[in-house]
Formats: C-alpha cells, sequence, structure tokens
C-alpha cells in the first residue's frame, strides 16, 4: 500500500519542488521531481520521527498516508507544500492569535533556513515536512471544526436548564471530513486547493457567508466604516440631520444603497436612503418603516469589527450542524423566526415561524419528519399542568373541562376518563408531586396544535404544527411558544409534502380537516429537517442578514470562544407592532421575501 501511495503521489506529480519564487527554484533546488530512493529514505527518517511523538494528528496523518512525505522533496517543497502555504498566507479569514498563523511564520522561517543550505539535510528535510503538517493539522481543524469551544458552551447551558427548570437542547454534530480524508481527496485531485475545499460545509449557505466575511474583513481594513455621532430622537424622511453622510456610507458598504447613491455627504434624508434604511432594516428583523429611532441608529452604529465577529461565529455553527443532503429538505432558523422549504437547493416556499420563548427554548437539532398527524390531540405535558394550569385547577377543577381540555387516565387517547372535580389538586402543588392523570385537548379548531402536526421523533418532544393563534405571526420577533414550532401556512407545507409523498391526498386530507377525526399520514419520503440558530446568515435571496440573540446564546459562546474575539452588543428592543408587508407574491399567492431583492 506504502508503494501504491509513493506511485499515486509521483504519478499525479505532487513531489516536485514549486519555491517562493520560478528564478530561486532554477537557482537553488532545480525542477526534477523527487526519486524513489529520496522517498524511501525519507519515509524511514519520517515513520520513525512520527512514532516517537506524542502529537496524535500527526500520528493519523501519517498513518494514513503510510509515512509518506507530502510537502517535502528531495529538491524542496513539493507542488502542495507550495500550494499550500500559498492558501493559508492568503487566506485572510485567519487572526493573529490563531495556532495557524503562528505554525506558518514557523514553518516559513525554517524553508528559508533550508534554502541558504543548498538544501539541506534528510533530518532537516523531515522536520520540515512535520512542521508543514502540523500546519496543515491546525488549518484543516479550523475549517472542519471551527474556534466555539462546544464543551463550556453545553456546560453553560446544562447549568441554565438545571436553574431555569427549562430545556436548553443543543446538537452539536461531528464533521463527517477529517484531516487526513481531506488531504487524501486533495492528493486524489492532485491539487490542495480543490481538495481544502472539501473541508467546508456545503449547506446554509456557508460558502455565501464566507464571502461576506471577506467583504467586512476588506471594508475594516480599508478603514472605510464610519462611526456615527451621538444621537437621539429620531429622523424621519425629508429631515436633515447631520449624522445622515456616515449613514449612507455605511448603508453604501453593505450594499443596501445600490445604485441610488446620490449625493454622500448631504445631509437630507432623501427618499433613495429611506428605501435603503428600510432595506438595511428589513435585514436585521426590526420593523421595517424607514424611521432612523434609536434601534435602527444602533445597528447602523455597530462596529464592523463586532459584524465580523459575528459573522465569524455563525460560519463555525455551521460547521457542527448536520449536513446531511437531500432532494428536498427544510432548515428553520430559529432567530430569523422562518422555516425554508428546499428542493435541490432552489427554494420552494418561506413559512413564517413562532418559536419557544427565552425559558422555553426550541432545541438546535436535525432529524426526518416521518408522519403527519390531522386533527390532532394535544397530550399536555405535566410541566405546564404544575406551571400553568394547576392554580386554576385548585380554584376550580372544571376551568379547563370547559375549554375542551378533559382529563384521562393515561396517555391512550381511548383511555377511561377522569372527572376532574374527583381530584384534590392541592395534593400536587408541591414541586416533587407526580400528577398521575393526563390532559389533553381534544381536535378543534380551538386546539392548541391547531389543525395539522408534523412529527419528527426526538429526544426534546418537539414538532411543527398549526395554531389557532394567527395574529402572532405579524410580530417582528415571534418568540411564544413552549419549545414547539407553529407554522403560519400548514397547508402549503402539506402541499409540499404531497410533490413527493403520493399517498397524501390533498383534496381529501382538506375535508377531513372541516371535521375532527384524527388521521395519521405516514410519508413514504422522509422529509429531513434541521432546527439551526444563526444570528449571521444568508437568506435564500443572497442577503446577508443579522438577528437578534433571542436567547443569548452568543453571549454565551462569545465568553469562552477559541479565537479571543470580542463581545457582539447586537440588541433591539422587541416591537409589537406589524412589520411592512412585502406585495411581492408568486403564481400561488405565497410572499417570497421580506427583503428587498438585489
Amino acid at each position: 500500500m506504502r508503494q501504491f501511495i509513493r506511485v499515486l503521489l509521483v504519478g499525479c506529480g505532487v513531489l516536485f519542488f514549486v519555491s517562493a519564487s520560478a528564478a530561486a527554484q532554477q537557482h537553488i533546488w532545480g525542477s526534477g521531481s523527487s526519486s524513489i530512493d529520496f522517498i524511501d529514505d525519507a519515509s524511514v527518517v519520517l515513520e520513525k520521527r512520527v512514532k516517537q511523538s506524542k502529537e496524535k494528528s500527526l500520528k493519523k496523518l501519517y498513518a494514513d498516508l503510510f509515512y509518506t512525505p507530502v510537502w517535502v522533496g528531495e529538491k524542496g517543497l513539493t507542488h502542495f507544500g507550495n500550494e499550500m502555504l500559498e492558501v493559508i498566507g492568503g487566506d485572510k479569514t485567519l487572526l493573529p492569535q490563531m495556532q495557524s498563523h503562528a505554525l506558518y511564520a514557523k514553518a516559513s522561517e525554517m524553508l528559508k533556513g533550508l534554502e541558504t543550505k543548498s538544501g539541506g539535510s534528510l533530518e532537516e528535510k523531515v522536520a520540515l515536512e512535520l512542521a508543514l503538517s502540523r500546519l496543515y493539522a491546525s488549518y484543516a481543524d479550523y475549517l472542519i471544526y471551527g474556534g466555539i469551544n462546544w464543551r463550556a458552551f453545553k456546560s453553560k447551558l446544562a447549568s441554565l436548564k438545571k436553574a431555569l427548570e427549562a430545556d436548553f437542547g443543543w446538537v452539536v454534530y461531528t464533521p463527517k471530513r477529517t484531516a487526513s480524508s481531506v488531504l487524501m481527496d486533495a492528493i486524489a485531485l492532485n491539487s490542495f486547493k480543490k481538495g481544502i475545499q472539501k473541508a467546508e460545509p456545503t449547506r446554509f449557505n456557508y460558502a455565501k457567508l464566507k464571502k461576506y466575511l471577506l467583504k467586512y474583513i476588506d471594508i475594516q481594513e480599508r478603514g472605510a466604516w464610519k462611526k456615527l455621532p451621538a444621537f437621539s430622537g429620531k429622523i424621519t424622511g425629508g429631515k436633515s440631520n447631520r449624522a445622515i453622510p456616515a449613514i449612507r456610507n455605511n448603508l453604501a458598504l453593505e450594499g443596501d444603497l445600490g445604485a441610488c447613491r446620490g449625493e454622500m455627504n448631504a445631509t437630507v434624508y432623501d427618499k433613495c436612503l429611506v428605501k435603503a434604511v428600510k432595506r438595511f432594516q428589513l435585514r436585521n428583523g426590526i420593523k421595517a418603516d424607514g424611521v432612523i429611532g434609536k434601534s435602527t441608529y444602533a445597528l447602523v452604529d455597530t462596529p464592523v469589527a463586532k459584524k465580523i465577529t459575528l459573522i465569524r461565529m455563525n460560519l463555525d455553527r455551521i460547521k457542527r450542524f448536520r449536513q446531511e443532503e437531500s432532494k428536498v429538505r427544510m432548515e428553520l432558523n430559529i432567530p430569523a423566526f422562518r422555516l425554508n422549504i428546499f428542493d435541490h437547493n432552489k427554494l420552494l416556499d418561506t413559512i413564517r415561524v413562532i418559536t419557544g420563548k427565552p425559558n422555553h427554548p426550541t432545541p438546535v437539532f436535525g432529524n426526518k419528519v416521518q408522519y403527519i398527524v390531522v386533527n390532532p390531540w394535544w397530550k399536555i405535558p405535566e410541566s405546564i399542568v404544575k406551571k400553568e394550569m394547576l392554580r386554576h385547577l385548585i380554584k376550580d377543577p372544571y376551568y379547563y373541562e370547559r375549554r375542551g381540555k378533559i382529563l384521562k387516565a393515561t396517555w391512550d387517547e381511548n383511555s377511561e376518563r377522569i372527572d376532574p372535580g374527583s381530584i384534590n389538586w392541592s395534593d400536587y402543588a408541591s414541586k416533587s408531586a407526580h400528577i398521575p392523570y393526563r390532559f389533553m385537548q381534544v381536535p378543534s379548531r380551538r386546539n392548541a396544535l391547531g389543525k395539522i402536526k408534523f412529527i419528527f421523533p426526538n429526544q426534546f418532544a418537539v414538532y411543527i404544527h398549526d395554531t389557532p393563534s394567527k395574529k402572532l405571526f405579524f410580530r417582528t420577533e415571534r418568540a411564544f411558544s413552549h419549545g414547539c414550532m407553529r407554522i403560519q401556512k400548514p397547508r402549503e407545507l402539506l402541499k409540499a409534502f404531497s410533490l413527493y409523498n403520493d399517498n397524501i391526498d390533498v383534496e381529501g386530507i382538506m375535508k377531513r380537516l372541516q371535521g375532527t377525526e384524527k388521521k395519521i399520514i405516514n410519508l413514504e419520503h422522509k422529509i429531513p429537517v434541521d432546527i439551526t440558530y444563526l444570528t449571521a446568515f444568508v437568506d435564500p435571496y443572497g442577503n446577508l442578514n443579522f438577528r437578534k440573540d433571542v436567547y443569548r446564546y452568543d453571549k454565551y459562546t462569545l465568553k469562552t470562544y477559541d479565537y479571543t474575539v470580542h463581545s457582539v452588543m447586537h440588541k433591539a428592543p422587541q416591537s409589537k407592532s406589524k412589520p411592512k408587508k412585502n406585495n411581492k407574491k408568486d403564481k400561488d399567492g405565497y410572499q417570497i421575501s421580506e427583503v428587498y431583492p438585489n
């Protein structure tokens, strides 16, 4: 196998030297490729050095490579070694405090030292090979895993769960890619650049979000972002204000102003800028009225460094989301209060969502919708009974029965019905007391689950469902549930599922919805759904969005962020007003965007 790897490396043209400059290459090292004898000799030394090392990353990497050198050849750096230094050296997303930055500097110094010695000894070349592998392993680790301290984050959630008696759930998925598998792909492709691209996620618009990171880094490096002057009151259309030039500058940099720029130094809040502010407000998840009030002003004034931090952190979150590919899939982003349905990366529909309250957060995880329930019963969790219902039951045992919530002996809908008046509810007032009966709400238009629910079995006992409380969907922030996800258009979601499941009789179900008889529909094609938490993301229309940290997860993450970043002050007060509706609809009458398209 070792001989096969060597033949593959040499045959692909990997093992030939390319120095920092073509002239230096010809003058010092020459242009020939490495001989098999050199590879054999280097492998012996390399194997001895690696097996003596305590570095697990090196042991794994070279065991998979059968101790064949990759970065250094007989006459200097290989094509791969040179390409790796080029890629890492040109990666503007790396921070000075990252390990890769220091390892890059060390490897570069070692390379310069060998150049002055006309190539150096075999031992010195192997030392450089190992230094470059440490650099590669660190860089691949950054690309694959990111810098979030997930252990500290999960520990914080566990302490919150205990203190607030709430289920803070976040499933962290292990990436399928490893440094070794990425390198083997690169070798097979004969390109480090192409191989390293496989280390990064392909889902959740990761590549586009990374482009925005590079854009904001460029803005920062150019010093183009402007700090706004002190502010009080509000600015409405047609008014003049000394902050307008700086606001116009920042919105132009972010792309909200578009081609309608006008006089950049003008102090009048003109129509063009009003439109840009509305677009900015929509991208930031606040009321899009075009009025520059306290919250809008604060968001426009957010330092570009803090925006960079937010984007970087959310890129690292994406790295640990589930990366399962599927023809049709759903993505629900909690801070955006949105469910998007995709077919081959094409947006089919976008639906407004109500998620869990901050003290009843919707968990972050992925699964597959396996069945749909029409005219569901709501089986009320004991926690809700004790925290919210018990005080009413003690005063009036029939309080909830009059509201369609009946008491049963077990979770079985056909189990014995219990008279709530026969129970002394005061006996269950203590925290430790267990209620041996089950409250259920019968199917009806008043049922808290509405008329349809979509089930993807999970450890958190949450699901997607309809709701009779439609007015809440017109709030800009929609964290009102006990953890489940209420959707504005359950019938449209059902129709979307019918496109991939022939056993869903839409017409028949619509008739059944007029009554109260329960029906379960098992899906022939299970639909993947990913519940995510992204406060900086790229929407399906290519727009960069920022959202309020509704569960304070940004705050908890940044306290232990391994990249030593600054805290982010991204706050906006909850709005109780209706957001401005976008009247642009597709042929089926669906709202297709909440932001102005590019």
